[in-house]
């Protein structure tokens, strides 16, 4: 079962990311590093800087984590936040999540055919879909 820190935790972190040089450092792949070993602290500190940093991987890493739970409290305004930042952001993958959240209505987003078509077609220009 993922580690799910309270939300104390989860703001700890945020402090914390202030004043861990190491956060500012490592890169995103040990972010992943410390996911897979269970540290989820560790990883939301690294991934959580890269993404502020304006790292559309970290980004669409963020909205996941936020999206299924993993190593944060499980959160779709906050996952739905994090995919429309990366997308922004270049992330072709966040550009099929928000355009087939717009389609279908997931995410706790209305179902807005035009702005789904908006990302369709943003994510078919980026070279998705193909």
């Amino acid at each position: 079962m993922p580690h799910n820190p309270s939300l104390s935790k989860i703001l700890l972190a945020g402090m914390l990311l202030a004043l861990t040089p190491h956060a500012h450092t490592a890169s995103l792949n040990d972010g992943y590093k410390a996911a897979i070993k269970g540290d989820y602290d560790e990883a939301f500190l690294i991934i959580r800087s890269k993404a502020i940093a304006g790292d559309a991987n970290a980004q669409f890493t963020m909205a996941m984590m936020f999206h299924s739970g993993l190593g944060v409290k499980m959160d779709e305004q906050e996952a739905v936040k994090w995919y429309l930042t990366a997308a922004e952001s270049g992330s072709v993958k966040a550009m099929e999540f928000i355009s087939a959240g717009y389609e279908n209505g997931w995410f706790g987003l209305e179902r807005a055919p035009k702005r789904a078509q908006y990302w369709y077609d943003r994510m078919v220009a980026a070279g998705g879909d193909q």
